[in-house]
């Protein structure tokens, strides 16, 4: 009883730290479902393409657009087809738990070798004509390499993903819904 009264009490200091990673800016708000552009790559993150492998970039981009489809499409804000509104979403920087294949190969780091994972990630809600809606960012890495432990390459990125996909959506849900 007393772990599950740490746990419970531990959750309720942590959640606004968590919540406060994510920022968003609104200068106007669309009325109805939205696109997802093309996922980029931002300069930080593509200056370590040759280290971590030019491939692990559309690994990346396929997961944060399938996590952000998800997460739109349960708030019903996943346009079909042509939308008053586009979503374009860089991923700036991302650090794996564990080495890619590539840093393998290249620095002999091993599967066993392990860190603090995460990602920073930017976005902008724009109209047809390019005008700028709202903007977003978020970035989260996580707090002790103890955590890492048993983690995969990219664990610690996608939880990112994940929950950057989730906050947004909230809260482009929110703004639609109020009608500011």
């Amino acid at each position: 009883m007393r772990y599950l009264i740490s746990v419970l009490g531990a959750l309720m200091i942590a959640a606004p730290a968590l919540a406060q990673n994510f920022i968003a800016n609104h200068a106007g708000s669309p009325v109805g479902p939205v696109t997802v552009a093309e996922i980029t790559i931002g300069e930080e993150l593509e200056a370590k393409g040759d280290d971590y492998g030019r491939r692990e970039f559309d690994r990346l981009t396929r997961t944060l657009s399938a996590d952000l489809e998800r997460e739109l499409r349960s708030v019903y804000l996943l346009a079909d087809g042509n939308a008053e509104a586009m979503l374009f979403v860089v991923i700036e920087d991302a650090t794996p738990n564990r080495p890619t294949f590539a840093q393998q190969g290249v620095s002999g780091l091993s599967w066993q070798s392990y860190g603090r994972g995460g990602a920073h990630i930017t976005a902008e809600l724009r109209t047809a004509d390019g005008t700028v809606l709202s903007t977003y960012e978020y970035s989260w890495t996580t707090p002790s390499i103890q955590d890492a432990r048993y983690a995969s390459v990219w664990t610690d990125a996608y939880r990112t993903f994940d929950r950057f996909a989730a906050r947004l959506a909230d809260d482009l849900d929110e703004t639609v819904n109020s009608g500011s």
